[in-house]
This record gives structure tokens, sequence and C-alpha cells, in this order.
């Protein structure tokens, strides 16, 4: 939960810089070779990468956008 926290927070600052973020769970199924490349001691764990870069908006990659279910639909708010 923490580390959650923590990487939001990061990508929202990031992202108020200019900055693109895209968070990469996948790297903890590659713990053992991601620490040994970083040097990173066996005495700490992995829970998450996040790229961050500029982002390229001239790239096909990010113009695409998925179609959204209307926030009504999916959401009850409750007083």
């Amino acid at each position: 939960f923490d580390a959650g926290l923590f990487a939001q927070s990061l990508m929202l600052a990031a992202n108020a810089h200019g900055l693109g973020t895209v968070p990469q769970g996948f790297l903890t199924d590659y713990s053992l070779e991601v620490k040994q490349f970083l040097g990173i001691p066996d005495s700490k764990r992995l829970v998450l990468g996040i790229s961050i870069g500029y982002p390229d908006m001239e790239n096909v990659i990010n113009t695409y956008r998925t179609t959204r279910v209307e926030t009504e639909k999916i959401l009850q708010w409750v007083e």
C-alpha cells in the first residue's frame, strides 16, 4: 500500500513537470536479474519500477485512445 501511494505521488509530480511515466510491475518477475544489473543488494526487495521520460506526443502510440464507459454507469455516489 505504501509503495502504491509513493508511486502515485511520484508519477503525479513527474507529470506536473512535463514528464511521462509508466509503472512497470513486470520488473518484479525478474527481480533477481534487475537487482544484479542495478547493483541492488539482496537485503532490498523490488516491488515496482517506473519508467520516467519526456513523452513524444507525435508518436502514434501516444495518440491512441481507448473507449471509456460513462462514469454514471460504473459509479454510484452515496450521501
